[in-house]
């Protein structure tokens, strides 16, 4: 039995997302001369996984926010980023006479 809802969902659920068949995920279409937006997906190169249908685009911008924030926090976890200080708090001594280059 489908319990009653009385307006919209209160959290978004993650859309299951497969890459256009017709651009191969690229977003466009080589043309005769340029490329062309490819209109199967909407120019993003994803479509519904499970009826392959273009997204709206209110959805599809949630999604892909959702995609770039969970990618990034997975890549922050796995690889944290060096700050470029970091480099000239190290010690590089070289050579004979302990010259340090940093590179400028």
């Amino acid at each position: 039995m489908i319990k009653k809802q009385h307006g919209p969902a209160l959290v978004r659920s993650l859309i299951p997302m497969t890459e256009c068949p017709s651009c191969a995920g690229k977003g466009v279409i080589k043309g005769v001369f340029h490329e062309l937006d490819c209109i199967g997906c909407h120019s993003s190169g994803f479509v519904h996984a499970q009826t392959m249908e273009p997204l709206l685009i209110e959805d599809l911008v949630v999604q892909l926010g959702r995609l770039v924030r969970r990618e990034r926090s997975q890549l922050v976890d796995k690889n944290p980023t060096r700050c470029i200080g970091d480099e000239y708090q190290q010690s590089n001594s070289r050579g004979a006479g302990r010259s340090t280059y940093k590179g400028d």
